[in-house]
């Protein structure tokens, strides 16, 4: 019995791990060759697509992390409660730090473009993508299945 579920949890976190690694690298490729390709009007319609894709990736991750927790809670942490609230905290507070990093980061990216409104949103988007893939793929290695 706890095998199978175990087995189960396990293919399905394979499967979603294969997914998101075929979601960054399209996304990826979108950001790279896509968007250089098109006109210039529409590179900021390009990145901004290739920024919502890579968001919708590292919200992906982020719920990945928080039901690994919640399966480690279940299976290994049952009496303790506050050690997996602790750790839900911490996650929160580190994801909520970084976001303010990436924007940092990437208004700093930017700054040569600023007066180019098109471009400078552009720039944001891009670098908004590529962080938020290289986050993802952080989150991905937190609490990674046994």
């Amino acid at each position: 019995m706890y095998w199978r579920r175990w087995h189960s949890v396990n293919v399905a976190r394979w499967m979603f791990c294969a997914f998101v690694a075929m979601s960054v690298s399209s996304v990826s490729f979108s950001q790279d060759a896509g968007c250089e390709a098109v006109a210039a009007g529409q590179r900021d319609e390009c990145a901004e697509k290739a920024m919502k894709a890579a968001d919708r990736v590292l919200n992906d991750s982020y719920d990945a992390v928080i039901d690994r927790a919640g399966f480690r809670y279940i299976f290994q942490y049952q009496s303790r409660h506050e050690e997996h609230k602790a750790f839900l905290d911490r996650l929160k507070n580190s994801q909520r730090a970084w976001i303010k990093l990436r924007d940092s980061n990437c208004r700093l990216e930017g700054f040569e473009n600023e007066w180019d409104t098109t471009s400078y949103s552009a720039d944001l988007n891009r670098c908004a993508a590529k962080m938020s893939l290289e986050r993802a793929l952080y989150l991905d290695g937190i609490l990674p299945a046994h």
